[in-house]
């Protein structure tokens, strides 16, 4: 055994629990930096919209509003969260199966989520609204894009979890990758509705 100033040499996270609390706290920190960039997109966002000394014109006169499109994909994503917490509940409880079923849900609702943002942004290109036309269409566009990379990357989480949750990986004593990938999940649920209400405000 290795020794460092007469101590045995001890890994920190070689138990369960320790390695289980380090992913957790590893991804809030990750989290945390996520909501400080998004913080720090809708806040130019909300400088620039209240600037009254703004050169350029914020938005064309005849530009309509944001698509309904964004309303379903928030109920989407809500509901995403709300099944990957039941499917945690499950593996709480020792449901396999339940817990397989609500993480493929959860799954396939975030792809939902996605190709809904998709089909407002060719909504919106149908409308003649091009990103380089005004702030508006400009922060649109690349807000809704930002968001929609952090959720392509979540998707593979959720894909991962899925799958273990078929082989019936998780149960009462191990569920720990729903949780982290829950934290990562629901934390962009929380991001969405702040950045879609700012979306919904600023366009009117």
């Amino acid at each position: 055994m290795s020794r460092f100033h007469g101590f045995p040499e001890k890994d920190p996270f070689k138990d369960t629990l320790s390695s289980e609390r380090a992913d957790r706290l590893g991804m809030w920190i990750f989290v945390i930096v996520v909501a400080m960039v998004f913080a720090a997109t809708i806040l130019g966002y909300i400088v620039v919209r209240l600037n009254p000394h703004m050169v350029l014109p914020w938005r064309a006169a005849n530009t309509s509003g944001l698509p309904l499109t964004l309303a379903l994909s928030t109920v989407v994503l809500v509901s995403s969260s709300a099944t990957l917490h039941a499917c945690l509940v499950r593996a709480r409880r020792g449901d396999s199966a339940g817990c397989a079923r609500l993480a493929n849900i959860t799954y396939w609702l975030g792809f939902a989520f996605v190709l809904l943002q998709g089909e407002a942004w060719w909504t919106m290109w149908m409308r003649d609204v091009k990103i380089a036309d005004d702030l508006y269409a400009w922060t649109f566009y690349v807000l809704t894009a930002l968001h929609v990379i952090h959720i392509v990357g979540g998707l593979f989480g959720l894909g991962t979890v899925a799958r273990r949750a078929s082989e019936g990986a998780y149960g009462p004593l191990h569920h720990n990758g729903i949780v982290v990938c829950g934290i990562y999940w629901h934390a962009l649920d929380v991001i969405w509705i702040a950045l879609y209400a700012t979306l919904l405000i600023g366009s009117r």
